[in-house]
Parts: structure tokens; C-alpha cells; sequence
């Protein structure tokens, strides 16, 4: 991968949250329950501007489905969900979480996600794979939207592989063109779901820096992962995830290096073994 450094990459528009200096994301007391299973309790986060923040923690603690409700693949049954001004969720009388279509839908045009499995159409080519949300769904002008694609290809050291269909691709070089295709949305916040569970040292290395880069540049990121070490370098805040309630939270050192709950210690120190 080349290095990203965005300058010829379409800037998002950030202004929807920096007018009124509102974080990009805020959740405030959402909860989550699958039947009698409470996945989610009381969860409360927000993602600034300009900031990278990851959410850690032991497997079955909750952070998929907090990543599938942030994304609006599902819902909150209760709690504040809001992207800027906007905000995403009103309560009924009883405190249920309700979800406008038309709100929802202005809500998907302001996040990207980039999934784990990368999730591109096997039958389209990479410039399809790019172009076809913001063409289908925002309705953009082709060749302004073909022009833009081809810097972010270019910039992600894909220009060669434009007309090639997914499975004549690399594993990073998949995932390139899913970060291709969330980012030709323009949006203001970007999520990455183990953004490096499949990646070489190199590509780690290389995902960091484009990460980074794009917080520079004003966008929110929001990072889902198992990887300690990546969460740590990557991220300027760590939300730990515990039994579905945030236990810890704070820069990368205060919670993986001198963490205040105990639960949290023991984690770590069994992931370091």
C-alpha cells in the first residue's frame, strides 16, 4: 500500500459537527437485548473530530453489536443515538428507542463501514465495487464519482487492479477496496471491523498510518478489534467492553498499561501471555 496522504482524495464534510462542536458519534445510556439476553447495558460513547477510538474487550462482550447498532444494521431498544445534529433516535413513552426511515437513511450518508469480510459484490469489478453507492444510492453524477474513485484507487496503490473482480485479489488488496468504497461515500465517520486480522506486519503498519491520516484530515473513526497491540498504536482513545457496559475508558496507556478495574487487568494480562 502506498502512503495515503489524502490531499487528492475528496475531503469529507465535517461540518456538521464542528459548528456546534458536537461529537461526530454520541451514544448515551443504549441498551440492547436479544430475548432475556442483555447484550448491552447503559453504554454511553462518543467519537470527536479528528479522533480514533477503538473498542476492546474479550469476545462476547458486546462490541459487534454495539458496531451493528452504531451502523444501523440494528437498533438500540433504548438509549441516545445521535451523528452530529442529527439526531438519530426519539423515545416513545415508555423509553423505547424509535428509528425514523428518513432520519436513518441521512444518518447512513454520513458513516462508512469497513467490514471484516469486506463484503464486496464478487460479480462487480474493483470501479464497480467503488462507484456504486454513491452513484445508486446518492444519486452523484457518474463521471464525477469515476473521477474521484480513480484518485482513491491511485492513492491505495490500486489503479492496476480497477477492471480485476474480487477474487483476483489479495486479501489487502480486498480490504483496500473496501476502504476505497467507504470513503467515495464522503462520510464523516469511518468504522473498521478488525481492520487487521487478516494483515502482514507491513500492512499493519501501513493500515496505521492511513488511519492516523485520515483523523488528521477531520474525520471519526471508530475501530472494533481483538488486536491489543494495533488498538494501542492506532488509537487516541480505548473504550474497554466488558458483559455489555463500558468498564474502562481513556487514552491507550491509561487502559491497557495502568488500568483501574481488576477485570480489565486480568484481561490483559492473559492476552499477554
Amino acid at each position: 500500500m502506498t502512503r495515503a496522504t489524502m490531499r487528492d482524495i475528496p475531503t469529507p464534510d465535517v461540518s456538521f459537527a464542528s459548528a456546534a462542536g458536537l461529537p461526530a458519534v454520541y451514544v448515551k445510556g443504549a441498551c440492547k437485548a436479544y430475548g432475556s439476553k442483555e447484550v448491552l447495558h447503559d453504554v454511553s460513547l462518543t467519537i470527536d473530530r479528528g479522533e480514533v477510538v477503538s473498542l476492546i474487550g474479550p469476545s462476547g462482550a458486546g462490541k459487534s453489536t454495539m458496531l451493528r447498532c452504531l451502523t444501523l444494521l440494528d437498533t438500540f431498544d433504548s438509549g441516545t443515538l445521535a451523528y452530529g445534529a442529527l439526531q438519530v433516535t426519539s423515545h416513545d413513552e415508555r423509553g423505547r428507542a424509535i428509528y425514523d426511515k428518513r432520519t436513518s437513511h441521512e444518518a447512513r450518508m454520513r458513516f462508512g463501514i469497513v467490514f471484516q469480510s469486506f463484503n464486496l459484490f464478487p460479480h462487480y469489478t474493483v470501479m464497480q465495487n467503488v462507484c456504486d453507492a454513491p452513484v445508486v444510492v446518492q444519486g452523484r453524477a457518474v463521471d464525477e464519482v469515476e473521477a474521484e474513485a480513480r484518485a482513491l484507487l491511485a492513492r491505495l496503490d490500486l489503479t492496476e487492479h480497477a477492471d480485476k473482480v474480487p477474487c483476483e485479489l489479495s486479501g489487502g488488496q480486498q480490504q483496500r477496496v473496501a476502504i476505497c468504497r467507504a470513503l467515495a461515500m464522503r462520510p464523516q465517520v469511518i468504522y473498521f471491523d478488525e481492520a487487521t486480522s487478516a494483515l502482514d506486519p507491513k500492512l499493519t503498519a501501513d493500515m496505521h498510518r492511513l488511519i492516523r491520516e485520515l483523523a488528521a484530515d477531520g474525520m471519526a473513526v471508530g475501530i472494533v478489534t481483538h488486536e491489543m497491540g494495533f488498538a494501542r498504536e492506532a488509537s487516541d482513545r480505548i473504550c474497554f467492553l466488558l458483559d455489555g457496559r463500558i468498564v474502562e475508558q481513556g487514552t491507550p496507556d491509561e487502559v491497557m498499561v495502568s488500568p483501574r478495574d481488576p477485570r480489565v487487568r486480568a484481561f490483559l494480562a492473559m492476552t499477554e501471555d
